[in-house]
C-alpha cells in the first residue's frame, strides 16, 4: 500500500494528535546541543519543528504506543500527500522503540503507529546558518523609513505544512537603535531605546526611520541564544537624523463674563475660539533634525493664502475678527527634504451683538438682577456712559463685561429714570451707537441711602 492512497485518514487524523504527546514521544540525539523545538500553528498539522545545529550523527527515536512496528514517512514541498516511506533497513527497531539514523536534512516526517499518526518537520541549521559581516544604510532610505542592508548571510528559514504550504520560521533577530518620544511629564522629546524582532535580513531590512541621531545593531539569532552560543552583532556608523517631527498644543485664555454671549464653534468640546477678542497661545515641541519652523495662518483649511508666519515655537495671538482662522505648525530639516504638519487648529470668532436691558434693582435681592450689564458677543471697542435726568454722568464702563452697581460717588442713587449712551465695535466691523433709559426699580432705603442730591 503506497503512502498516497492514505493521504486522506493521514490529514483527518494529525489535528487528534497534541504536540506535547508528540515531542513525549520523539527525541532527537546525538547532538551538541539539544534541538530546538518550535510550536508551530495547529493549522500546520506539524506537531513540532525541530532545528539542530547539524545532521551529522544525529538521530530520531520515536517510543511506539502500539505493539506493531510504525512506518516512517518524509515529505518536502509537495506536502504529506506526496510523502515517500523510509525502507525499514534504515531504520533500528527494538521492541517499541524504533531509530532513524540517517535523518533526512530540511524536511518533514509522518509515523504511523497504528490509528495514529505523527508529523514534524526537522531544520538542519547548518545549512541556514547565520552571518553577519556588516550592517549600511541603504539608498532607499528617505524620511520616514530607514532601510538597511545585511553584508553577510541571514536568510529566511522556511519549511512545508502538511498541504505543501511554505511557512517561514523567524531567525527573530534583534535590531536596536535609539529614537525619541514626547513626553508629557517633562514636556519634551526624550530619547528612548528601540528594539524590533527581524525575521530574516534577504534584502533590505526596513524601520522606521530615528528621531535622533544613532547606531543601528542587528544581532541575532534566536538559535544561537538557546545554544548558548556567542550571537553575532553588527552595527551602523553613526547615522544623522533626518526625520522632523513635532507635538503642538494651543491655549486659550477664555473670558469668564456672565454677561457674555456663548458662541458654538462647531465642537465646544475643546474648540477655539467664540466671543472676541480670544486670546490663544500656540506652541511646540520639536525633535532635534527641525531646524526650520513656522506656525502659519490661513483662511482657508488648505492654507492657499498663508496671512501670517511666526518662525517661534511658541507665539500668542489675539483673534478680533469675525470669522474662521485656520492655524497649523510646519517643520522641515535643515535642506527641507523631510517636513512635518501638524494637525490644523480651527478658530472661530462669533458674529457681534450687543444687547441692552432696560431695568434693575440694586439692593433689591441681592445677586439677583443687581447690576446692569449688557449682553454682547465679539465686542472688541467699547465706551458707555450713563446719566441722571440733570446729565450728570454717574458712571462709565471701559468694557462690556462691566456693569454698573447704582452707585454714584460710593452711594446708591435714587430710584427712576437714568440714560446711557454707548459706542462700540464688533469682530465683524459693525458699529454700534446705541442710546436708551436704565430705570431703577424702587428698593427699601435704610437711613436715607439711595437718594441722592443732583449737582445744580
Amino acid at each position: 500500500m503506497t503512502y498516497a492512497r492514505l493521504c486522506m485518514p493521514l490529514c483527518l487524523a494529525v489535528f487528534a494528535l497534541s504536540p506535547s504527546l508528540a515531542r513525549a514521544q520523539i527525541s532527537i540525539d546525538g547532538l551538541p546541543h539539544a534541538p530546538v523545538i518550535v510550536n508551530p500553528e495547529p493549522s500546520t498539522g506539524l506537531s513540532a519543528l525541530y532545528v539542530i545545529e547539524t545532521i551529522s550523527n544525529a538521530s530520531v527515536t520515536y517510543e511506539a504506543k502500539n505493539a506493531s512496528r510504525p512506518v516512517w514517512y518524509t515529505f518536502g514541498q509537495m506536502g504529506a500527500a506526496y510523502a515517500d516511506p523510509i525502507p525499514e533497513s534504515e531504520i533500528d527497531y527494538s521492541g517499541n522503540v524504533s531509530i532513524l539514523g540517517n535523518i533526512r536534512p530540511d524536511c518533514g516526517y509522518v509515523i504511523e503507529d497504528g490509528s495514529s499518526r505523527t508529523y514534524f518537520w526537522v531544520i538542519d541549521y547548518s545549512n541556514h546558518e547565520l552571518k553577519l559581516n556588516a550592517l549600511s544604510t541603504n539608498e532607499e532610505s528617505d524620511c520616514s523609513t530607514m532601510f538597511l542592508q545585511l553584508d553577510g548571510h541571514a536568510s529566511p528559514i522556511y519549511y512545508y505544512n502538511i498541504n505543501g504550504r511554505r511557512l517561514e520560521l523567524s531567525r527573530e533577530m534583534t535590531l536596536s537603535y535609539a529614537t525619541m518620544e514626547y513626553s508629557a511629564d517633562s514636556q519634551s522629546y526624550v530619547e528612548t531605546e528601540t528594539k524590533e524582532t527581524i525575521p530574516n535580513a534577504e534584502g533590505a531590512i526596513h524601520c522606521a526611520a530615528a528621531l535622533c541621531d544613532t547606531e543601528y545593531t542587528l544581532e541575532g539569532d534566536r538559535f544561537l541564544r538557546a545554544w548558548g552560543m556567542p550571537e553575532q552583532q553588527v552595527s551602523t556608523p553613526m547615522i544623522a537624523a533626518r526625520r522632523v517631527e513635532a507635538h503642538t498644543e494651543a491655549q486659550q485664555i477664555s473670558d469668564t463674563s456672565d454677561n457674555q454671549q456663548h458662541v458654538s464653534t462647531g465642537d465646544d468640546n475643546g474648540a477655539l475660539g467664540g466671543s472676541a477678542p480670544v486670546e490663544i497661545t500656540f506652541s511646540a515641541q520639536v525633535t532635534p533634525a527641525a531646524l526650520y519652523t513656522e506656525w502659519q495662518l490661513s483662511s482657508y483649511p488648505e492654507f492657499d493664502d498663508i496671512t501670517l508666519r511666526d518662525n517661534n515655537l511658541e507665539f500668542s495671538r489675539s483673534f478680533r475678527d469675525a470669522g474662521t482662522v485656520y492655524v497649523r505648525f510646519v517643520a522641515a530639516d535643515a535642506n527641507g527634504g523631510c517636513e512635518f504638519y501638524s494637525e490644523v487648529y480651527q478658530v472661530n470668532i462669533g458674529e457681534s451683538d450687543l444687547h441692552c436691558p432696560n431695568a434693575f434693582s440694586p439692593q433689591g435681592s441681592p445677586g439677583i438682577n443687581d447690576e446692569w450689564k449688557v449682553s454682547y458677543r465679539s465686542i472688541t471697542e467699547f465706551k458707555c456712559s450713563i446719566f441722571n435726568r440733570w446729565g450728570i454722568c454717574v458712571a462709565t464702563l471701559d468694557h462690556p463685561s462691566q456693569g454698573w452697581d447704582g452707585k454714584y460717588k460710593g452711594k446708591y442713587v435714587g430710584s427712576g429714570v437714568y440714560y446711557y449712551v454707548i459706542k462700540a465695535k464688533g469682530a465683524d466691523g459693525r458699529q454700534y451707537n446705541l442710546k436708551g433709559d436704565i430705570n431703577i426699580i424702587n428698593y427699601n432705603n435704610e437711613a436715607g441711602q439711595g437718594t441722592m442730591t443732583p449737582a445744580p
